[in-house]
C-alpha cells in the first residue's frame, strides 16, 4: 500500500510540475505577443506622426509634397478635372469671363476664396456658364509682389490657382515678413509647382508680363481695393458689387451681372 501511494503522490508531481511549466510557457507566449503588438502599435503611431508633421496635419501626401502646410488635398480636390492656362479657370469658350483682382496678402481675398469660391467654381466654373481670370496686383506691401509673382511662376505652369488657393489657406498677418523664400517653398510644393521657378519669379516681380498687365487693368478700371470683381460678356465689362462673401451673395450678384 505504500508503494502504491508513493506512486500516486510522484504521478501527482510530475502532472502538477508538467501543468506549471505548462502555464509559465503559456505566460511567456502571451507576453511576446503583447511586445509584438505594442511594438507594431509604436511603430504606427511614428508613421502617423510623420504624416502629420510632414503634411500640415490634414494632409498627408498633396500635390507636390508639400511640407507644413494645410489643405493640399482640398486644393486638390477643388480645380481637379477644370482646365487651367495661365491665370484662366475653366472653359476658354465660356460666355462670359470674370476678372478677379487680388493682392495676396489681403485677408479679404483669402475669405472670399475660402468662403464663396467653391460655390463660384461648382455653380458657374465647372458647367461652362464662365471662366475666371486672375490679376495679382500690390496694395498692401512689398510682400504683395513677391507673392503675387509666385503666384505669376505658377500660372506659367497653369498651377496658378491652386498655389494661390493653398497661400490663402496659409496665409500670415499683413506686412508680418512671412513671405519668405522658405514659405513660398512650401507652397509652390504643396502646388505641384517648381519651388526654383517660384523663388527666382519672386526676386524680380517687376519683370513679369502678367503683374504688369494686372496693375494696368487694375488702373484702367480703377480696382483700388480686393478683391474686386468684373464681369466681361460680349465685348464690355461691368463691375460686380458684392456686400460680403457669403456664397448667396455672392452668386446673386453674379447671376444680376450675368442677366444683363
Amino acid at each position: 500500500m505504500a508503494s502504491r501511494a508513493e506512486e500516486k503522490r510522484r504521478l501527482r508531481a510530475e502532472r502538477e510540475e508538467r501543468e506549471a511549466a505548462a502555464a509559465a510557457a503559456d505566460r511567456r507566449r502571451r507576453r511576446l505577443i503583447l511586445l509584438i503588438a505594442s511594438a507594431v502599435a509604436a511603430v504606427a503611431v511614428v508613421g502617423v506622426l510623420i504624416a502629420v508633421s510632414q503634411g500640415g496635419g490634414d494632409d498627408e501626401s498633396g500635390l507636390g509634397g508639400g511640407e507644413s502646410i494645410i489643405g493640399v488635398k482640398d486644393v486638390a480636390q477643388r480645380f481637379r478635372g477644370i482646365p487651367q492656362e495661365g491665370a484662366r479657370l475653366g472653359d476658354p469658350d465660356a460666355p462670359a469671363t470674370m476678372l478677379e483682382f487680388v493682392d495676396m496678402q489681403c485677408p479679404f481675398c483669402a475669405e472670399y476664396t475660402r468662403d464663396a469660391l467653391p460655390t463660384v467654381i461648382d455653380r458657374y466654373v465647372r458647367t461652362g456658364k464662365i471662366n475666371i481670370e486672375l490679376r495679382p496686383i500690390s496694395i498692401i506691401g512689398p510682400d504683395s509682389s513677391t507673392a503675387a509673382a509666385g503666384a505669376a511662376a505658377a500660372a506659367e505652369r497653369n498651377r496658378m490657382w491652386q498655389f494661390v488657393d493653398l497661400f490663402y489657406l496659409n496665409q500670415g498677418q499683413e506686412n508680418g515678413g512671412y513671405v519668405t523664400d522658405d514659405f513660398l517653398r512650401q507652397i509652390a510644393r504643396g502646388s505641384g509647382v517648381p519651388a526654383a521657378t517660384v523663388i527666382s519669379a519672386s526676386q524680380s516681380p517687376d519683370s513679369i508680363p502678367l503683374l504688369r498687365q494686372s496693375a494696368a487693368e487694375a488702373q484702367r478700371d480703377g480696382i483700388n481695393s480686393t478683391p474686386s470683381f468684373l464681369l466681361r460678356k460680349d465685348g464690355e465689362l461691368q463691375g460686380i458689387a458684392v456686400s460680403s462673401f457669403e456664397p448667396g451673395e455672392v452668386t446673386a450678384a453674379l447671376d444680376e451681372a450675368l442677366a444683363k
